[in-house]
């Protein structure tokens, strides 16, 4: 939801798991993936959402529907007494800022303020030291043994299948051999390598086990904890925080703050070469 957000300069809403009924996904993973909203405006995303959970309230407590159904007066007001926002200026994404962006997030921060937020700018997420150093295939290996099984419960209990692809084995065989997936120029390999994956092995189980460390102390939880605050604010998008996210099912938001101004040195991604900072590309917080 947050990165094609943050590129478009529009609203990524990504609520907390299992507000939304994830009923008839197709999921990558599980335990991460989460139904979320792409919308113009703040007061969209909570509209949008408060319609689909209410039409959707079976598969909620009362007394979480009714928290929820509280939300709508709540967001109208703009007192934010009580409100303490954290900053975790030490993440890397933030210390490696571009200097377009700090300005703006500085405006944010003084609304805040005047609105009656405490901004506590020592917030440390203990874990994303840890997690910024593992290995590709440390990082990777939860997700890509959680996608192929859920891909190969999706596809083995489709009552109708014309193309008899029951498994990921054979959707990747059908997307090599079908002409209109244009293999090789569009490749399967992140599906080769969660079709390598095995649920016994050690490294899957080794990561699971840390995932309790960065769902709880080492993660969002324990540092709004350890800082007593309400919500984690970031002036750039952070790849660790919306990890630790997902894992702990813990909500997200992108917010667009403007855009790189005119005279602005383009920056281009070194993996693929695609523009990632120039005048008029849209930034979020």
């Amino acid at each position: 939801m947050v990165s094609p957000a943050e590129r478009s300069g529009i609203i990524g809403f990504k609520p907390t798991r299992n507000l939304i009924s994830s009923e008839g996904l197709i999921y990558a993973s599980e335990r991460l993936d989460t139904v979320g909203l792409l919308t113009r405006n703040v007061s969209d995303a909570m509209h949008i959402l408060l319609e689909i959970v209410y039409h959707s309230s079976h598969h909620l407590p009362q007394t979480k529907l009714k928290l929820i159904q509280d939300i709508n007066p709540a967001c109208r007001s703009l007192d934010l007494a009580g409100i303490r926002i954290g900053v975790p200026w030490h993440l890397k994404d933030v210390t490696t800022l571009h200097h377009a962006k700090l300005e703006p997030f500085e405006r944010v921060l003084s609304v805040l303020k005047r609105a009656g937020a405490t901004i506590i700018y020592d917030v440390v997420v203990s874990g994303a030291e840890e997690y910024d150093i593992m290995s590709p295939s440390e990082k990777s290996i939860i997700l890509d043994t959680d996608m192929k099984l859920a891909m190969n419960s999706y596809l083995s209990a489709l009552t109708t299948n014309p193309q008899c692809v029951h498994s990921l084995h054979d959707l990747i065989d059908f997307t090599k051999s079908c002409p209109s997936e244009e293999f090789p120029s569009r490749n399967v390999e992140c599906f080769e390598r969660a079709e390598a994956t095995d649920p016994n092995n050690e490294l899957y189980v080794k990561m699971l086990s840390r995932d309790e460390y960065f769902v709880g102390e080492g993660g969002i939880e324990g540092a709004l904890g350890r800082h007593r605050c309400t919500v984690l604010l970031m002036p750039t998008p952070c790849a660790t925080l919306q990890t630790f996210a997902a894992k702990a099912g813990s909500p997200v938001m992108s917010v667009p703050l403007g855009s790189y101004p005119e005279g602005t040195e383009i920056e281009t991604d070194a993996k693929n070469g695609l523009v990632t900072v120039a005048p008029g590309i849209p930034y979020v917080s």
